[in-house]
């Protein structure tokens, strides 16, 4: 029996650890938090649950030693640590994670050691390339070019189950969505190059209509440029990766950024009120009004939908910190995570949409969209949770069953593995839905 080493326990593992069991793998669940690895693999007589600190190098390498295929889970900086300790060992790795660069410098090591290190076969990213590669070979195929390529995806609270000011809930780590926002972005439209500055990611919005859902704000999702080499659309004049969420996202989080409640430097905090804390981030007197002054600092009314959230999160309330050290995206983290939370029975809402332009010889032009929608599990498995690590486990018992063989540092943008994906994704129920307009 095949051992497969799953390292950590967060909300979007389940689905892969039992995928993965019902295939007949023995799995082990590693995290620092030893009860979450319980719950993953819930008594099964294949299922094994362990403590590990990820700072303990010596003892991870011992599970991966012990392991046919690592599944690094685990906060994005330790990714390369684990890429690396897998290679060294040869043992294939497969996250669900953007290719780093520093993963990117383990393509020659992994080569050599001939280690399968498979990333970004998740959702976004993953089942977004994965969609659009078959697409775009499709197009190559009968003789035609992308000329124009728009790609979106939001994780979102089902439209029954939005009740927050937000807009949002948390169906992964608040942490990993904060730490998103204060990226910038570059992308490519109409043959221009867009740079947007971090500060400035909330600006560059737009709005998208996907039918039967209404309106989502669009902002752009990192280095869409960087993906002409991986699509193979070298030449071509818009390419657009973004992510969707509902109305009010982007005013409210590019606000929260010019207050400095995205940043990362600890501060001291013990025995403090969040309202304290708040007075001294802006300037506040002891009896001034705090939504006042927050917005007079942004210049907004008082009432504006940014600085009610502030209210309504809990940073101007009397609550004292439970730690004595955080950072401003910590503490707004921790507090969204909270409020942010989905309920028993529930439901998220992912939604993927791609938008090709496509040109033939004769003139001839296609727009051709591909749109997927799933919905949680009321009182099962979220989306995010199925669409994240549905398609790494497809790719684990891929690799284990010898139809991935390919070294070094992979995506999952050729035919060889994103039709047999693809393919069981919607055996699953996951399935992208294309439309072809001719003009």
């Amino acid at each position: 029996m095949k051992k497969v080493l799953v390292l950590g326990a967060g909300l979007v593992a389940r689905p892969l650890v039992r995928y993965l069991l019902d295939k007949g793998y023995f799995v082990t669940c590693a995290s620092r938090t030893v009860s979450k690895a319980e719950k993953l693999v819930d008594g099964h007589e294949n299922g094994a649950a362990y403590p590990l600190d990820l700072q303990d190098e010596a003892a991870m390498v011992a599970f991966i030693k012990e392991h046919d295929l690592t599944v690094s889970l685990v906060p994005p900086d330790f990714h390369t640590l684990v890429a690396s300790r897998c290679i060294e060992q040869r043992k294939p790795m497969v996250t669900t994670s953007y290719v780093s660069v520093e993963m990117s410098a383990l393509d020659g090591p992994a080569r050599t050691a001939g280690v399968t290190v498979l990333n970004e076969i998740g959702v976004d990213p993953g089942i977004d390339h994965m969609s659009a590669m078959r697409i775009i070979d499709d197009v190559k195929g009968r003789g035609g070019k992308i000329v124009a390529f728009k790609s979106y995806c939001g994780g979102l609270p089902a439209p029954e189950d939005n009740d927050n000011p937000f807009g949002y809930k948390f169906s992964w780590a608040p942490r990993g969505v904060l730490l998103a926002s204060r990226n910038g972005a570059e992308y490519l439209d109409g043959g221009r190059k867009v740079t947007v500055p971090p500060e400035r990611l909330f600006r560059d919005m737009h709005l998208l209509e996907v039918e039967g859902f209404g309106d989502f704000e669009a902002y752009p999702n990192r280095d869409s440029t960087s993906y002409q080499g991986v699509y193979g659309l070298e030449g071509i004049a818009t390419l657009f990766r973004g992510t969707l969420r509902n109305m009010g996202w982007c005013d409210t989080i590019y606000n929260f950024r010019r207050l400095g409640l995205l940043e990362l430097e600890e501060s001291d905090v013990a025995g403090q009120t969040y309202a304290d804390w708040m007075r001294a981030l802006i300037g506040a007197g002891p009896e001034d009004d705090l939504r006042v002054v927050a917005a007079a600092k942004l210049g907004l009314p008082p009432d504006a939908l940014p600085v009610w959230n502030m209210h309504w999160l809990g940073l101007m309330s009397d609550r004292r910190f439970e730690v004595d050290r955080i950072s401003p995206l910590d503490a707004v983290g921790n507090l969204m995570f909270e409020k942010l939370a989905y309920h028993d029975n529930e439901r998220d809402l992912i939604v993927l949409y791609h938008d090709f332009q496509a040109e033939f010889d004769g003139g001839k032009r296609e727009r051709i969209t591909a749109q997927l929608i799933d919905f949680g599990i009321a009182g099962g498995d979220s989306s995010m949770s199925r669409t994240v690590s549905l398609p790494a486990a497809i790719g684990v018992h891929m690799i284990l069953q010898g139809k991935i063989t390919t070294a070094g540092v992979l995506r999952p943008v050729t035919p060889e593995i994103y039709n047999p994906v693809l393919d069981e994704l919607q055996k699953l129920g996951i399935e992208c839905k294309e439309a072809t307009e001719t003009y």
